[in-house]
This record gives C-alpha cells, structure tokens and sequence, in this order.
C-alpha cells in the first residue's frame, strides 16, 4: 500500500493541494448508533480551539446537539461534558507536566464515534496544542505563526500555516513551491522529499530535520522546534515538525 500522503500528492497534481483540509475533519461521515431504521446519528466532535488557562486547558468546539462529547486518554482517563443545543462544547482539561494525548468523540450509550483528528498537549500544553490526522495536515491551535507545521511520510511533506490574504512565497532548498489558501485561511504547500531541508516563507527561513526515530506519539526537541511520529497503519509513519513561535 502506498503512504498516505505520498498517495495525497499525487491527488494533488491532477487536481489541488489538500483541498478538502484538516478544517474539513470534523465533518467526517457520521455513523449511526443503535437505530435500526437510520433516522439518528452520532457525528465526531470537532475541536476548534485549544486555550492553556491557569493549570488548565480549555477545549472548545462543536458536535451534534446535546451531545455527550468525551475527551479520552489512552488509558482511559477521560472528561466528558454536554454539548449545549447548538452543538457547541466546552472542556476543561486538568495539565501536568507531561504530555497529554487525547481522542475527542460523541458517545452515546455504550458506543462512541471517534474523531480521526487526535489532540496533542506538548508539555501540558506549555509547548504547542496541535491536532494530528493520518495523511492529513497537522491542525495547530497555539497561535499563529509563519509556518505552523511540516508534516511528512519520508516520500512527500506538506507544508501548513494561515494566512489573511495570498499565499505566501514558499521554497525548499532553493526550489519554488506553489501554495494555496482554502475558504478558512489556511495555506498549504505540498511536495516530493522528505529529508533534511531549508524552508524559506515569505524570506523567514526554517532548518526542518527531517524524520526522526523516536518513539510513537514522544514529542523531542529537533532543531528550533518540536518534532513527533506515530504510525498511520499498514506500517506506515507519519512525522510533525512545529517550529518555535518565536521564529
């Protein structure tokens, strides 16, 4: 099977860069939920911003109507709330030190629609408050930067941030690279490689490392940011650089 992403940009010359986007992923397909005749759903949460509040952070989003939203732990540690009715939630997620992942999802009974988007708190969210999908853009809710994120498979990087107005002037390594702005003001920019590299944004210059080898969902210190790997299935790997905000 080939990679994820690798597979997205080949979609990408014949068509356009990640058109659907990462803004798109809590709209993902719903699925239903003990009803045998169709007539009720559950549809993944969709977290939209992620705030550091005192020893908390608070997560803020939406989902269906009065639903039971659950922020999950790998080990099952969870905090859980009522969605209002219009959908929007509220969570307030209590930090420590450590690293923090979390699966946002509906649940409903005993079952539960899952969020394909994990939420990452670097450092109880003292470092970047990101969003993580196989193949997909890394969402980063801490700010606004120059350059958010490079994702990559070791065969294609996408390149990410936001922007208010036209997409900025992107190179790697010397070599121009097109980038485009969707509805929600977020640009991206995807080509072949992977490896070690010098990224230039609007002449604001990024070292990205490359992959690394460290364990699956650790975020390191790589170079003037952070960088993490998880798997993506089939054998896969997918790898996140963020930048520091300060550069």
């Amino acid at each position: 099977m080939k990679r994820r992403i690798a597979a997205m940009v080949a979609t990408v010359v014949a068509l356009s860069i990640v058109a659907s986007g990462c803004a798109d992923q809590g709209e993902s397909p719903a699925r239903p939920v003990d009803d045998p005749d169709g007539s009720a759903w559950a549809q993944p949460p969709h977290v939209e911003t992620a705030v550091r509040d005192g020893a908390d952070v608070v997560v803020r989003g939406r989902a269906g109507p009065d639903a039971r939203v659950v922020l999950r732990g790998p080990d099952g540690a969870a905090v859980a709330v009522a969605a209002d009715k219009a959908g929007r939630f509220e969570l307030r997620v209590p930090t420590g030190p450590g690293d923090i992942r979390l699966t946002p999802e509906v649940q409903i009974g005993e079952d539960a629609a899952p969020s394909p988007e994990t939420l990452l708190l670097v450092r109880g969210g003292a470092g970047p408050l990101l969003l993580i999908a196989a193949g997909q853009p890394t969402r980063r809710l801490d700010g606004r930067g120059v350059l958010d994120a490079v994702d990559s498979d070791g065969a294609a990087v996408i390149l990410s941030g936001r922007t208010a107005a036209d997409p900025p002037t992107v190179t790697i390594n010397g070599a121009r690279v097109a980038a485009r702005v969707d509805a929600a003001g977020v640009w991206r920019a995807t080509a072949q490689g992977g490896g070690a590299s010098t990224i230039d944004i609007d002449g604001v210059r990024f070292a990205f490392p490359g992959l690394g080898s460290q364990s699956d969902f650790i975020p390191v210190r790589a170079g003037e940011g952070w960088r993490l790997t998880w798997p993506t299935g089939s054998g896969g790997r997918q790898t996140t650089w963020l930048p520091d905000r300060s550069s």
